[in-house]
């Protein structure tokens, strides 16, 4: 015993590397081969020129300082210093450590020699406070931004920079002292929660019809909750008007929201009223029952789409976003070409571009809400009809539809659109901007062919005229910055449906029952709209079979899922949330197809999701729900400071894409559904953060949709009166 004590007391102990000081900022701006500097994007202001060591710093004379004002002028805007320093070795080392203290957002990285000249440092965001504190950043979650995660090898280290990026007119500051390198077991501060898991019951915060199914999902403790367990629905008086069980046993939901579940139905609660949802000491969020809960959410999300117009002086009350009217000047060719009148339309997604894609997938959305509920909303025919004219103004004198509007490579992040400053060009034709353009005339001939019989005959007539140049140019294909797709099969079968369906021409019939075959239906998506092209068909038993087809296996999917969302671990990407709204507007498709129950109850999880019942507990439509997105990427918004009622976010996203507050989750270890930030301003999330016109199209349908009692199949049948030209 005695010799085995002696040897462990002879046993060597580890020794701490001790921290690499770099710089402590007391002995001048250059000095043993290091040296200080800041820069910017060439537009920007940034202070002090030249470059001085300010007073005081952390418990001494000196730190790093810049202050800086961003402007606008280049594609991105930005402003930062950096600390140079003779080639290191750092694979002793474990992370980077220094006081700091300051406003605005920042992101700490370190240059090699062959990023200090491409400019793709390995870095991770941090955030600033204005009293010094210790941030200290593992070497692990640095990566490289740009390349989308590749990771240093923590050697050729030349120096450490610190980043300011954001939009035109922030300002900030940034102090910087003690700059070190620490090593193995030498970390002062605890790592940071990768999977925060939310005690209280998930619910949709908007609330539910009487007649729809009610659920909500609360998630496993270490202390509770515990299958069966008793629940309660309360109203505001603590009355209780609901009592149940949870599911005896908790549903594996780890892969996506690092959470084991538990489900409860209150589906049978028919009351109207204000309601909570109480498991033991947790209680949920407020939701309302009522036949019109989903209208605000219907005219919010329609009135979006007034407040983007382009071209249009806004002056919104209810909001408080104003602005004159923006791009009176659109647009001209990028290079050779004339200059055309295309003004109108909608911005896209968070900027000022415009797509004929977007706006087609945008229109036909809300057409075909219209067609299936039999809306004639003025509202809703009206924003349809905004999109369609600016879509024609897209139609060249051939028949094809130019593809976009656009500055492209330039950005005017939070710039009110009528102070964008740089010049937009138009893109070419392609038989995926035709393609989309045709399907959505075609149906808007028939939408508008009760109302307006003249303007439906200007839309067909535009259709017609762009299947034409289809026909003769089946291979065009324009490769956009954005939106790339090589592939125009499913555009061309959407224009097919929908010019055999208009026209009845029997060659067009038999040509859709052959491509139909070869192309096959999928989920829609903006790079496969095809489905559109089937509802346009539904006549055909085959059509309506194959919307069956796509839509069964969503029903079981929503079934097994802990949170009975149709999104799988891997479907968490940059605008998640669009992929889920098309589903969800598929399966009210199919619910009005076939009469069937199951589509429509499977419809109404994945809006309780969108609103609240998720792992985040968060809505992510803003101005809905008690805890909703409140900074959507979103230009307009960022600009003016204000919100934007009805515009959904993008959705979690489990891929690096560039941004660095959603790239700091991913590397932190956050389970894909919970790879979210809501935030906007500097290095916002627009990986997550960021909605899209025809995403929010699609909420429209489902909330417009919703908002109607259905509970038979669409009797109305495709008639020769609905064939507009042969």
């Amino acid at each position: 015993m005695l010799s085995g004590i002696l040897l462990l007391i002879a046993m060597p102990r580890a020794i701490r590397p001790d921290p690499i000081l770099l710089d402590d900022c007391e002995r001048g701006i250059a000095h043993q081969g290091i040296s200080w500097s800041a820069f910017g994007d060439g537009a920007s202001d940034v202070s002090p020129k030249p470059f001085a060591f300010s007073e005081p710093g952390y418990r001494s004379g000196h730190s790093a300082h810049m202050s800086y004002r961003l402007r606008a002028g280049a594609r991105y805007s930005f402003a930062g210093m950096t600390v140079s320093m003779p080639a290191k070795d750092l694979s002793a080392c474990e992370g980077i450590r220094f006081r700091a203290r300051g406003q605005g957002p920042c992101t700490c990285s370190i240059s090699t020699a062959a990023t200090s000249v491409s400019h793709d440092e390995f870095g991770t965001p941090f955030f600033l406070d204005p009293s010094w504190r210790v941030v200290e950043i593992p070497f692990d979650r640095m990566a490289q931004m740009q390349t989308h995660g590749t990771r240093w090898n923590r050697k050729g280290a030349v120096g450490v920079v610190w980043l300011a990026g954001g939009y035109p007119g922030q300002t900030g500051w940034l102090d910087v002292d003690d700059v070190e390198f620490y090593g193995s077991g030498d970390a002062t501060l605890p790592p940071p929660e990768s999977n925060v898991v939310l005690a209280e019951p998930k619910v949709n915060q908007l609330g539910f019809r009487p007649d729809a199914p009610k659920a909500f999902v609360i998630a496993e403790g270490t202390s509770g909750p515990h299958g069966g367990a008793p629940f309660r629905i309360v109203d505001d008086a603590g009355t209780v008007r609901f009592a149940g069980h949870l599911s005896a046993n908790p549903i594996d939901d780890r892969e996506s929201t690092g959470e084991r579940v538990f489900q409860g139905d209150f589906s049978s609660l028919l009351r109207e009223g204000r309601f909570r949802v109480v498991v033991g000491n947790e209680r949920s969020l407020p939701f309302r029952v009522g036949k019109n809960v989903y209208r605000p959410l219907y005219a919010s999300a329609l009135q979006c789409f007034r407040l983007i117009r382009c071209g249009a002086a806004v002056d919104d009350p209810a909001t408080g976003i104003r602005h004159p009217a923006c791009h009176p000047v659109d647009a001209s060719f990028h290079g050779e070409g004339p200059k055309l009148d295309l003004t109108g339309g909608w911005h896209n997604a968070c900027d000022y571009g415009k797509w004929v894609l977007e706006a087609s997938i945008s229109c036909a959305w809300m057409l075909n809400l219209a067609e299936l509920a039999h809306d004639s909303d003025p509202n809703l025919l009206a924003e349809a009809r905004w999109g369609l004219d600016w879509i024609q103004k897209m139609q060249r004198p051939d028949g094809g539809f130019l593809s976009k509007v656009d500055a492209e490579d330039h950005f005017c992040s939070s710039t009110s659109p009528d102070q964008d400053p740089f010049p937009r060009y138009y893109k070419p034709a392609s038989c995926i901007s035709t393609g989309d353009a045709v399907g959505a005339l075609c149906l808007a001939s028939r939408v508008f062919r009760p109302s307006d019989p003249a303007y439906a005959l200007r839309c067909f007539e535009s259709a017609r005229r762009g299947w034409t140049w289809i026909e003769a140019h089946p291979d065009s294909v324009y490769l956009d910055a954005d939106y790339v797709d090589r592939d125009a099969s499913q555009e061309k079968l959407w224009a097919l449906g929908e010019m055999a369906r208009t026209t009845g021409d029997p060659v067009l019939r038999q040509r859709w029952e052959k491509d139909s075959k070869a192309v096959g239906l999928h989920a829609p998506s903006w790079m496969e709209p095809h489905f559109f092209g089937y509802l346009a068909q539904r006549s055909r038993p085959d059509a309506i079979a194959a919307i069956r087809r796509l839509c069964d296996p969503m029903v079981a999917a929503s079934d097994a899922n802990g949170y009975r969302v149709l999104l799988s671990p891997y479907d968490y990407t940059w605008e998640s949330n669009e992929s889920l709204l098309y589903r969800t507007a598929t399966l009210l498709c199919c619910h009005r197809l076939t009469g069937e129950r199951k589509y429509r109850d499977a419809a109404q999880r994945q809006l309780d999701w969108l609103l609240g019942t998720n792992g985040l507990g968060l809505s992510f439509v803003t101005g809905f729900g008690a805890r909703s997105v409140k900074h959507p990427w979103h230009w307009t918004a960022m600009a003016l400071g204000k919100l934007m009622p009805g515009w959904v976010a993008g959705g979690a996203n489990r891929f690096e894409s560039g941004d660095p507050l959603g790239t700091e989750m991913i590397r932190r270890g956050t389970p894909p559904a919970k790879c979210f930030v809501d935030a906007n301003a500097g290095n916002g999330s627009w990986s997550t953060n960021e909605g899209e016109t025809s995403e929010n199209a699609a909420l429209v349908f489902v909330a417009g949709y919703l908002s109607h009692a259905f509970g038979a199949p669409d009797p109305k049948p495709i008639s020769t009166r609905e064939r507009i030209g042969n």
